[in-house]
């Protein structure tokens, strides 16, 4: 019986936002209702920084989540209005009808208390299957926040898709 959370572990510098991405599409042409939301990077930014932006799996609607910071500024940063209506998003999928919410990652912003912590809080004790990914180096906060009752897996498509199957044909 799988845990009805897990955390996709990886290392940095991994693709994990396009691996995200690329399962959330084929368990929507699994016929899997998705809630949550995935994250997307564009390497247009002029100062090197990639700009960001998550899609709600359920709706379709872009998030930019990148704030210009102007022609002298160096490196790129959280935009919080851009993530706080992201996360309307996640709530209202966890009200709604799905069968599997992704929360793109735990990251930096998860474990200082902030980004979509309390989302990911929301979805767990809604008792919905939830996806998420945590860098290695997030491990230690990510340990703190959910206990032990998630389900380590390996940055392998076949292996992330197998536990969301399995969730879904699980009874309630």
């Amino acid at each position: 019986m799988s845990a009805q959370l897990a955390a996709i572990v990886y290392v940095s510098g991994f693709p994990i936002d396009e691996l995200m991405a690329e399962v959330a599409g084929r368990l929507r042409r699994e016929a899997v209702r998705l809630g949550g939301v995935v994250q997307h990077n564009q390497d247009d930014c002029q100062r090197g920084c990639a700009s960001m932006a998550l899609e709600d799996l359920a709706s379709g609607r872009i998030f930019a989540i990148s704030e210009d910071r102007g022609a002298g500024a160096t490196g790129c940063r959280l935009d919080a209005a851009g993530l706080a209506a992201a996360g309307g998003a996640v709530a209202s999928a966890i009200d709604g009808t799905v069968d599997l919410l992704i929360i793109n990652k735990f990251g930096k912003q998860e474990a200082l208390g902030q980004g979509l912590r309390a989302e990911i809080a929301a979805g767990f004790l809604s008792g919905l299957p939830l996806l998420t990914a945590v860098r290695e180096d997030m491990l230690d906060a990510w340990g703190e926040f959910v206990g032990e009752a998630w389900e380590r897996l390996p940055p392998e498509r076949a292996a992330i898709e197998g536990w969301a199957l399995s969730c879904l044909r699980q009874p309630a």
